[in-house]
């Protein structure tokens, strides 16, 4: 080494200097290349996370609009839901009895099944007033669906005479929920 170093001229210095500083600044750019390689492949992914974006926002706001339309009362509190739109003005069905059944028609699936009937049995109502009601009921919710309807004449009718237009019903109101399932835990020895 010191033969290298004693013999070592102003000319050769400058030599070795740039050769290792060309060495040094070669790493430094081939560290950057593979760095702006990277950068341009997650520049090239923008216009598709910025339409999942878009397409994000507007789903959340569709939902964010139906959250505050029906508030969410369709799915916790069903009777309530009904219970509001059945005294709406619009609809004016005044008071109805409702009856919760719960039934479970497929593994992890649970149906809340509510059976609306009026309260008193003098209470009539027109065909479009129960119409009105039960699209009331699927047009606020996504939720909800009228699953059963039965249509009684309020006075007894003869063969072949046209009755008045009053009705007594009974409507059944399905909402369909997915069970969580907890996992399953197994242990092996």
């Amino acid at each position: 080494m010191k033969n290298i170093f004693g013999r070592m001229s102003f000319p050769r210095a400058v030599i070795l200097f740039c050769s290792l500083g060309s060495l040094a600044l070669g790493t430094l750019v081939t560290l950057r290349a593979q760095r702006l390689s990277e950068v341009q492949g997650e520049l090239a992914r923008v216009p598709a996370v910025v339409k999942e974006i878009q397409t994000d926002a507007y789903r959340l706001s569709d939902l964010l609009r139906s959250a505050s339309a029906e508030k969410f009362k369709a799915q916790s509190e069903p009777e309530t839901y009904i219970r509001a739109i059945a005294v709406d003005g619009k609809i004016n069905m005044g008071q109805i009895d409702i009856t919760k059944v719960v039934k479970t028609p497929a593994r992890g699936i649970e149906d809340n099944i509510y059976k609306m009937v009026p309260q008193t049995k003098t209470q009539r109502y027109s065909r479009g007033q129960i119409g009105n009601f039960l699209y009331k009921l699927e047009a606020d919710s996504r939720r909800v669906k009228v699953t059963r309807v039965k249509l009684t004449p309020f006075e007894k009718v003869s063969a072949g005479e046209i009755g008045k237009d009053s009705w007594v019903f009974e409507a059944e109101l399905t909402t369909r929920t997915k069970l969580e399932s907890a996992p399953s835990t197994s242990t092996q020895g």
